[in-house]
C-alpha cells in the first residue's frame, strides 16, 4: 500500500511540474509537449499588404468577390493566385479571367468592372474601426456581357 502511495506522489509532483513547466519559457519557446500559445504572448504586427479584386458597379461601388471567382473556393489558394499573377506580370490575364466568370454569374449583374489592387490594411482599424487603408491599382478590365 505504502508503494501505491508513493508512486501516486511521484506521479502527481510530476504531473504538476510538467503543466507549470510553461511558466519558466520566453513567451516565443512554442513547443510540444505543452503550448503557451505564443502567437498570443506578445504584441505582434497588424499591418498586411496584399493583392486582391474587387468588382466595381456603374455607380463606383465597390463589390467583394468570392475567392472562387479568382480561381479556388480557399482564400489562401486564392492569395498564392495573386502572388503568382504578380510574380509574373500576369495580373492583366488574372483580371480578364476574373471578369469572365463574373460575367457569367448573375449575382454580379451590376459589376461592370474588376480593379486587381495591392492594398495594405492594419487589421485591427479595419476589423473593428472599419477604416480602410489604401490601395494602388495595378490592373482594371471591363465585364463583357
Amino acid at each position: 500500500m505504502r508503494t501505491n502511495r508513493v508512486t501516486a506522489a511521484i506521479v502527481s509532483i510530476v504531473l504538476v511540474l510538467a503543466v507549470l513547466e510553461p511558466l519558466r519559457r520566453k513567451p516565443w519557446d512554442d513547443s510540444f509537449p505543452l503550448s503557451p500559445y505564443a502567437m498570443f504572448a506578445f504584441k505582434r504586427p497588424t499591418r498586411l499588404t496584399m493583392d486582391y479584386a474587387y468588382g466595381v458597379t456603374a455607380s463606383g461601388e465597390k463589390r467583394t468577390l468570392t475567392p472562387s471567382i479568382v480561381g479556388s473556393a480557399e482564400v489562401l489558394q486564392a492569395l498564392t493566385i495573386f502572388q503568382s499573377a504578380r510574380a509574373r506580370n500576369e495580373l492583366p490575364q488574372l483580371c480578364t479571367t476574373i471578369a469572365g466568370r463574373v460575367a457569367e454569374l448573375g449575382r454580379y449583374d451590376d459589376v461592370v468592372m474588376i480593379q486587381i489592387v495591392s492594398g495594405t490594411h492594419d487589421a485591427v482599424d479595419y476589423l473593428v474601426r472599419h477604416v480602410e487603408g489604401t490601395e494602388v491599382l495595378r490592373a482594371s478590365c471591363a465585364v463583357r456581357r
